[in-house]
């Protein structure tokens, strides 16, 4: 067999059988027999001793205290997705608007006449139509 895949132990390998028998040692059954009884009254002194702590009973009990940072931070999610969507919905309606009475007034309009729109900078419809007016 490959050594690389050959995992069976090595009886030989005296290391191995030295290291088993000393854990076997460590961790072998007490050989007194009043040990169980001092684990047990070490046990449970420890658990009298911490009698007084608060143990939940059911497991949401720990995130109780989470509730109202929770609503808080869901209460601005809502708000903040409202406020986008609002924003998000009068843009595409300006954008519809503006796409339909754009192409109304090339249409219908005879090519004489323009159509002065207000700029999306913030002027008003009387500074653009003399912005127009200028610079003709």
């Amino acid at each position: 067999m490959d050594e690389r895949i050959d995992l069976r132990l090595d009886t030989e390998d005296k290391g191995d059988a030295d290291l088993t028998n000393a854990l076997r040692e460590i961790y072998a059954v007490p050989k007194k027999e009043s040990y169980w009884d001092e684990l047990e009254l070490r046990i449970l002194s420890y658990v009298r001793s911490h009698g007084e702590a608060v143990i939940p009973v059911n497991w949401w009990s720990d995130l109780a205290s989470w509730s109202g940072p929770g609503l808080a931070a869901a209460a601005l999610l809502f708000v903040a997705a409202g406020l986008l969507w609002s924003r998000q919905a009068d843009e595409d309606l300006r954008v519809s608007y503006e796409a339909v009475t754009d192409t109304l007034a090339l249409e219908f309009l005879p090519g004489a006449v323009q159509v002065v729109q207000a700029p999306h900078d913030g002027t008003s419809q009387r500074e653009a139509t003399f912005r127009y007016v200028l610079s003709h």
